[in-house]
C-alpha cells in the first residue's frame, strides 16, 4: 500500500467517526447560569511557599484571583484592598490560618469563603529532543535537535468558611507547561512557563469551586425543537419572535445537580404579570422544554423567570411581535 492510499484510508476512517460521533453528540444550549443557595464571595489570600522557586506563590495566587474574577457567580473581593496594617498583622504566622484568625479576615473583607494554599514543589526540566521545522502535506520532512523545556508546579489550595474558620474544601493541584525550541533558539526562562502552569491550577480551582458550591444550567430560547438522544436540539435560536412562529421553546440543561429539584418556569409581561407558570421536579443531567404558546399572546415585551429549589436562577427576556 502506497503512502497516498494510507493516507485516504486514514481521512475516510476519520470522516466516518466524526459522523458516527454527531450521531450521539446533543449541543448545549447557549447560554449557562451557576445557581447557588448561599452568598458566595470570597478573598484570595497571600500563598505559602515551600519550594525552592522564589515568588512562585504570589504567581500563583494573582492568577487564581484573576481567574475567579473572570468566573460566573463568584464576587471577588480583591487582596490589595483589605485594609494593610490589619490584614497584614493577621496573616504575620508562616503556618495554615487558625479558625479565629480566617474569622476575623472574613469579618473585615465581608466574604464568605476564603482561598489560601501553598506551593510545595517546582520542577523544571531540559530535555534533548528534536524539532520539526518544515511541513508539507500536513506531514513534517525536516526536523533538527531541540530542547524541550517544562516546568511543573504542585500546590495545595484550602477553602476556608468565615462563619467558622474551618477548612472545608483541601485540594491537591499540579500544573504544568513545555516547549519545545530548536537547539540555536534563545530560551527566554522558566517564569512564562511557570505562569502557564500557574493559569492550569487557576483554572482547576475555578472548576473545582464551581462544581462543589454551585448548580449548572444551560438554557436557551428557541422557535423550534428537535428531541434527540434523550436531550433537544433548539432551532432558531432568538429573543425575538412573532405571532405567526406559533409557539417559544425554553430548553434547559440540568448539567450539574442535586437529585430531585424543584423547578419553577414563569412567563411574565413586562409588567411582571403572571401568563403561565409550571413547576417541575428535575434532577442531574434532566434536559426539559418549556414552551409558551404565542397564538393568544399580545405584541410587547416579555420574559421567562426561573428559579431553583426556590432560588432564582435565570430571567430571559423577550419580544412578540405581530
Amino acid at each position: 500500500m502506497d503512502d497516498s492510499a494510507a493516507v485516504l484510508i486514514a481521512v475516510v476512517i476519520g470522516v466516518l467517526l466524526i459522523a458516527t460521533l454527531m450521531l450521539f453528540y446533543v449541543p448545549e444550549p447557549a447560554n449557562a447560569v451557576y445557581v447557588s443557595d448561599t452568598r458566595f464571595d470570597v478573598a484570595v489570600l497571600d500563598f505559602r511557599n515551600s519550594s525552592t522557586w522564589t515568588g512562585v506563590e504570589e504567581t500563583v495566587r494573582s492568577r487564581t484571583e484573576a481567574r475567579l474574577v473572570n468566573t460566573s457567580a463568584i464576587d471577588v473581593f480583591s487582596r490589595a484592598q483589605l485594609d494593610a496594617l490589619l490584614i497584614e498583622r493577621a496573616l504575620q504566622a508562616s503556618g495554615p490560618l487558625d479558625p479565629a484568625t480566617a474569622i476575623e479576615i472574613g469579618s473585615l473583607a465581608g466574604v464568605s469563603k476564603l482561598i489560601t494554599g501553598s506551593v510545595y514543589a517546582v520542577d523544571t526540566r531540559s530535555d534533548e529532543t528534536t524539532v520539526c521545522t518544515d511541513w508539507a502535506g500536513g506531514q513534517c520532512v525536516t526536523r533538527v535537535p531541540g530542547t524541550k523545556y517544562s516546568a511543573r508546579v504542585l500546590a495545595q489550595i484550602e477553602v476556608i468558611d468565615v462563619e467558622t474558620g474551618l477548612i472545608e474544601r483541601a485540594i491537591d493541584l499540579d500544573g504544568a507547561e513545555t516547549v519545545s525550541l530548536p537547539v540555536e533558539s534563545t530560551f527566554g526562562g522558566f517564569d512564562s512557563l511557570l505562569a502557564g502552569a500557574a493559569d492550569e491550577i487557576a483554572s482547576e480551582i475555578a472548576e473545582t469551586l464551581t462544581s462543589y458550591y454551585f448548580r449548572e444550567l444551560r438554557y436557551g430560547l428557541y422557535g423550534q425543537v428537535e428531541e434527540k438522544r434523550g436531550g433537544y436540539i433548539g432551532r432558531d435560536e432568538s429573543d425575538r419572535f412573532r405571532q405567526s412562529d406559533g409557539t417559544v421553546h425554553l430548553i434547559v440543561h440540568f448539567t450539574q445537580m442535586q437529585d430531585r429539584e424543584l423547578f419553577d418556569v414563569d412567563w411574565v409581561t413586562s409588567a411582571g404579570e403572571s401568563i403561565q407558570r409550571s413547576e417541575d421536579i428535575v434532577g442531574d443531567g434532566a434536559w426539559r422544554v418549556y414552551s409558551l404558546d404565542l397564538s393568544g399572546i399580545d405584541p410587547g415585551r416579555y420574559s421567562v423567570r426561573t428559579s431553583l429549589s426556590g432560588t432564582p436562577a435565570f430571567q430571559a427576556p423577550f419580544t412578540v411581535s405581530p
